[in-house]
């Protein structure tokens, strides 16, 4: 048997969504992690502190009971729409901490994002002003770049001239897919990093061989064998600009399994039980706490938490839940079923 405490972990990066879906899915979220950075791309986006405060409101109305230490970190979304007076305001206020700035087209409900960073330096420089950071999906949306170089293409073209025009903005590169995120992390100071689970478990020829897993696409796409190993040295090594991410994003399977699926990996029912598996594959379990809680709280300027949790891995028979079901049948199918019957968390 392997026994590891850690404090308390948070997840830096997760989607909610909203109405019966969020119902379904917070309160896998809220009772493993004590905070969770929201993203803002709903329809309508989240562009303004009072929608911001109110997503907040139906995010906590509709987590469970016994998950009373939860507490949703809110993002607005990079977007014309976004009044920089507001923003200050809102962050002044404690009710904006980031904001996402999604390429237009690249992802889930990304349409009214940017087609350049450029664009928006009039939203940078108050995130400089009031020392909040700017999330970033990097991938590149030319249809002429091959799906696996999207990443390293908008690092190259878009963030690195982006981080040298301006040094002091605190940048993070948002379920970092490839060892060219790693290398950029490791290049620009004021940078740093999500991974999410399955980028740290899976590679492309899980996605890909014996025919396309539907429940493994998701954007940036899980990437080659190198990259992996790239993600995994770096969340395991201790190195203080990783942090946990799960990029967690349910959609029913009538949207999964299709002409076209859609992207996103639901990983909050049992993403820590994988990443404990990664660090205990990897001998890194000493630094497991680090990745899950301690980088993301200095990152984000938020106290380490008193609270803890036990992850256990033993050579037992359990039968643990492969799906979820909405209030109208909506089906969302769970990552990380196998590593739950080797782990479990308490």
């Amino acid at each position: 048997m392997t026994s590891v405490v850690i404090p308390q972990p948070d997840d830096w990066h997760v989607h909610l969504r909203n109405d019966e879906m969020l119902d379904a899915v917070v309160g896998y979220t809220a009772r493993r992690f004590r905070y969770a950075m929201v993203m803002p791309n709903l329809l309508p986006p989240i562009v303004s502190t009072e929608s911001a405060a109110h997503y907040r409101d139906q995010i906590l109305a509709a987590a469970p009971n016994d998950a009373p230490d939860f507490s949703p970190v809110m993002a607005v979304y990079c977007s014309p729409l976004v009044d920089p007076n507001d923003l200050r305001a809102g962050i002044e206020q404690g009710v904006i901490a980031a904001v996402k700035y999604y390429p237009a087209g690249a992802t889930t409900n990304s349409e009214l994002g940017g087609t350049s960073l450029n664009d928006f330096a009039h939203l940078f420089e108050v995130l400089i002003a009031t020392g909040s950071r700017l999330l970033v999906h990097a991938e590149a949306t030319d249809p002429s770049i091959d799906i696996f170089d999207r990443e390293a293409a908008f690092l190259t073209d878009q963030l690195a001239p982006l981080c040298d025009r301006f040094p002091e903005l605190a940048v993070t590169v948002e379920h970092v897919s490839t060892r060219a995120g790693v290398d950029f992390v490791a290049a620009h100071p004021q940078a740093a990093a999500t991974i999410t689970p399955h980028h740290l478990a899976r590679e492309r020829s899980d996605l890909l061989a014996n025919g396309m897993k539907p429940d493994l696409y998701c954007k940036p796409v899980i990437n080659s064998a190198d990259d992996r190993n790239a993600l995994v040295t770096a969340a395991t090594s201790g190195n203080p600009d990783f942090m946990l991410g799960t990029d967690s994003a349910p959609h029913p399977t009538t949207a999964k399994y299709g002409p076209t699926a859609k992207a996103g990996v639901f990983n909050a029912a049992y993403g820590l039980e994988v990443v404990a598996d990664v660090f205990s594959v990897a001998g890194a379990l000493d630094n497991l706490g680090a990745f899950v809680s301690g980088n993301g709280c200095a990152i984000y300027g938020v106290d380490t938490p008193e609270t803890t949790i036990t992850l256990t891995s033993e050579s037992v028979d359990v039968e643990v839940a492969t799906s979820l079901a909405t209030t109208s049948g909506d089906e969302v199918v769970l990552f990380g079923a196998e590593e739950a019957t080797r782990w479990t968390v308490t």
